[in-house]
């Protein structure tokens, strides 16, 4: 069950920072390093500086990138360019934004929950983690001693009763209002009402959580409570501590805001890549359909949306080929012996059915070595993934439905995982909105 508290957070300081637009940025797995160098052009006191600092020449153990975000997050305490709530706060969080012509608001609140092991709690992954990315979150949190960005998670709401909730009590001006560079506005509001507080603990009280995004940043906090409890800084027995809780952006899944995007793959070095062959082979288990070699992304889109509950991928075959197909699988228990053991509930989402079927049967790609992959990219844009194809740079494409969210839920709460990037919540939650102190929540 989610236990959720207010915090201290902190704030960029309105009457230091006028615009808050340049000091914020989308999640750091996210940022390139041109972009990252923007971020930095952008303000001197940009977010970058504490959640993707620089390396630089003469680096040792004690004087870093993590150590650099240490001190600029101490001195912006220090000189109030991030200050720090009077009294324990929850924030609702709101971004408004267009998807294909039509306009959405996600709405959601931020909070402290309580960190639950995976294995036996309620939290629930949907992603495998990898080891370098946790060790990074972890160098820089024992640096800080911060949450530097929310965890992103969505739960189940009958009736959108909180969902409600959360619209009824920010119907005021909010607290911070800026359109990103992505022409989405981010519009903040500070919850210190605690009749309005206690309303929303209870109603949170015995619901389960879903990752949607943090995965790495979830386990990380997992690794750092116990660190600390290792070293001797938190015994407390059985009273709850800082480090036992993270914080998390907490959403409804009957958001209609809630939207997922698809997340297409590009492959390369596929030895002896024949078309023939491999129509030949993905014939004995999907009904193939030739688009021809003039498909534009829009009817390309609809194709696959038609009917997409029959598991639809589309295909785009370089080389000597250079035509589209749509791939429709002709009866899932086709997959029954080839999807088993820690793959067996791929059967039902279109990016298992990719990985674990065409990747490792047609193409020779093995699923569960393919987040270490170097010979298959992600990507969002289908002109760009054709372009690649076509300039020789990636052999063959493959196109996806979004990934449903009930789909999401019903795995995760088996204790399963997705292939990797098997869903990309659009938009990103902004970094920098708020900021948590570890030691500061009380």
């Amino acid at each position: 069950m989610a236990t959720i508290l207010p915090f201290k957070g902190l704030r960029y300081n309105p009457e230091k920072i006028k615009d808050i637009s340049k000091v914020i940025t989308p999640p750091y797995d996210v940022i390139s390093e041109k972009e990252r160098d923007d971020y930095y052009e952008l303000h001197p006191d940009n977010i970058i500086r504490l959640i993707l600092s620089k390396d630089l020449p003469g680096d040792d153990q004690s004087n870093n990138k993590y150590s650099r975000s240490a001190e600029f997050f101490d001195t912006w305490r220090k000189e109030e360019i991030l200050k720090e709530e009077t009294e324990p706060a929850i924030y609702i969080y709101a971004q408004e934004f267009t998807l294909s012509g039509k306009k959405y608001t996600r709405r959601g609140f931020i909070s402290l929950v309580k960190l639950e092991d995976f294995q036996t709690g309620k939290i629930y992954p949907h992603e495998h983690t990898l080891a370098k990315p946790k060790e990074d979150r972890m160098n820089l949190m024992k640096a800080c001693n911060a949450n530097l960005s929310q965890v992103f998670t969505f739960f189940e709401d009958e009736g959108s009763k909180t969902s409600n909730f959360l619209h009824k009590v920010s119907e005021g001006a909010p607290d911070t209002d800026f359109t990103d560079i992505y022409g989405v506005k981010n519009s903040l509001w500070t919850i210190k009402d605690k009749s309005v507080i206690e309303e929303l603990i209870l109603q949170m009280k015995n619901r389960a959580l879903f990752i949607a995004d943090g995965h790495h940043r979830y386990e990380t906090a997992l690794f750092y409570r116990d660190f600390l409890k290792d070293r001797g800084k938190e015994q407390n027995g059985n009273v709850d501590s800082p480090p036992d809780y993270i914080m998390m952006m907490c959403v409804s899944m009957e958001d209609p805001g809630l939207q997922i995007l698809p997340t297409h793959r590009l492959a390369r070095n596929v030895k002896d890549l024949d078309p023939e062959k491999i129509k030949n082979s993905l014939n004995e288990i999907f009904d193939i359909s030739d688009l021809g070699s003039d498909c534009n992304a829009e009817t390309l889109t609809q194709k696959l949306s038609e009917d997409a509950h029959k598991h639809k991928i589309a295909m785009y075959i370089g080389e000597s080929d250079k035509r589209f197909y749509i791939l429709t699988l002709r009866d899932e228990k086709l997959l029954d012996p080839i999807l088993t053991g820690e793959y067996v509930e791929w059967k039902s989402i279109d990016t298992g059915i990719l990985h674990g079927v065409i990747f490792d049967r047609a193409l020779g790609i093995q699923a569960k070595n393919i987040s270490k992959s170097e010979n298959v990219k992600y990507n969002q844009g289908v002109e760009d993934s054709v372009a690649k194809v076509n300039e020789g740079e990636y052999q063959i494409a493959f196109f996806l439905n979004p990934t449903k969210i009930g789909q999401i839920k019903d795995i995760a709460t088996k204790r399963h995982k997705m292939p990797p990037k098997a869903t990309y919540f659009y938009p990103k939650l902004m970094t920098g909105m708020v900021v948590r102190h570890i030691s500061s929540d009380a």
